[in-house]
């Protein structure tokens, strides 16, 4: 059986309307012939519908209710202006009732530099065999196309939360015992990466000072690193340390760079949805690449200098950040409402019944307690 046999092949339709009057977010509509499962089902495609794949997706979400999935179109296409992809994922966002969490990060890690990549995102209304299933994060799925791989190039390549970065591997329960560090690309029957990156773990934590200085840039894009590190520090994902980014190198002549994943754990709630106003404040050293750069004055003065640069920019600033988050919500908020009557607000899974509007002022709180305490952190 193929790696198809555990998706749930449909036979869905995406029609997409134009902007809905009171909260001018797009639908999507998919009809399946059974509930989604891992089972498959053969489709044909039809004049004016998309044809492809679907399945239910996330690791500890799985749990929730209202499901996230993936979808694998039969043709790319570009769906709701995003580039033009034949794969994307359809996030419930359950846990974050802002849904603005993972939106947020992605858009100011991009937004700090034209180099960064995240996953681009729009929001719509899921209907599943015209059934209403509430808001969504239409997202990329990052992989070799979204992250721009040059994939004959002999030395380019993809990994998914390795643990290149933990300074020793005890307590580590790999998901697959033959991929420790989950290579995406290439295929691993193809060419198998993973001492490329022990070496370069081994030079990451063993390496002299002087030789980790000189050849630190030619590793890694050291801009990318450090808006990675400030997303990391202003978001307080202490999750996205050691996981939560795919780690890759688009060619032989390209550095190995970083892109986000997985931040709904941010902005004052932490990873199991506990209320977090800053006060388990993520600890940068727990990843042996931050640890090493930290002991250099050289690095610690480019990132202050960033800080000061994007808080000019008001991108990181406490008005930039509240303006970006009010905007957003602004666009989203009906949409929001009506998902809220779908997915009650009390479910068990959540600490605390706020609502939407009680989560976003918990967003601007932290980001002024947050910001003052990075602000104090670089003047000294």
């Amino acid at each position: 059986m193929n790696k198809k046999s555990f998706f749930y092949v449909i036979i869905f339709c995406i029609s997409i309307w134009g902007c809905h009057k009171e909260n001018k977010i797009q639908k999507i509509y998919i009809e399946v012939h059974k509930e989604i499962s891992n089972k498959k089902l053969d489709f044909t495609s039809h004049k004016k519908y998309l044809s492809g794949s679907i399945k239910t997706r996330g690791g500890s979400s799985i749990s929730f209710p209202k499901k996230s999935y993936e979808i694998n179109l039969k043709n790319e296409t570009k769906l709701l202006g995003l580039p033009s992809d034949d794969d994307w994922i359809l996030n419930a966002n359950f846990i974050d009732k802002t849904f603005l969490r993972h939106v947020i990060s992605y858009e100011l890690f991009q937004d700090m530099s034209e180099e960064n990549i995240a996953p681009q995102t729009k929001y719509i209304e899921l209907f599943i065999n015209n059934s209403y299933q509430g808001l969504y994060v239409l997202m990329e799925k990052l992989d070799k196309s979204t992250l721009r791989i040059q994939t004959k190039d002999s030395l380019s390549f993809i990994f998914k939360e390795p643990h290149i970065f933990r300074e020793n591997y005890a307590n580590i329960i790999p998901q697959k015992t033959n991929n420790f560090h989950q290579q995406i690309f290439p295929k691993l029957s193809k060419s198998n990466k993973h001492k490329t990156l022990e070496k370069i773990r081994d030079f990451i934590v063993n390496s002299n000072d002087s030789v980790f200085e000189e050849n630190i840039g030619n590793i890694f894009d050291l801009n990318n690193i450090i808006d990675w590190h400030l997303l990391l520090l202003i978001t307080n994902n202490s999750d996205g340390i050691l996981k939560n980014f795919f780690l890759y190198k688009v060619s032989q002549n390209e550095p190995i760079r970083i892109a986000p994943w997985d931040y709904d754990h941010s902005f004052g709630r932490d990873g199991d949805n506990e209320l977090n106003l800053n006060t388990r404040k993520a600890d940068l050293n727990r990843s042996a690449l931050f640890k090493r750069l930290l002991q250099h004055d050289w690095y610690k003065s480019k990132l202050k200098k960033r800080w000061a640069h994007l808080n000019r920019e008001e991108i990181l600033s406490v008005l930039g950040l509240k303006n970006r988050i009010l905007k957003k919500y602004n666009e989203i908020e009906n949409a929001v409402m009506s998902n809220q009557k779908k997915w009650p607000i009390n479910h068990p899974a959540y600490y605390d019944h706020n609502n939407a509007y009680d989560e976003i002022k918990i967003m601007c709180d932290f980001i002024e307690k947050k910001h003052f305490e990075l602000n104090e952190y670089f003047e000294k």
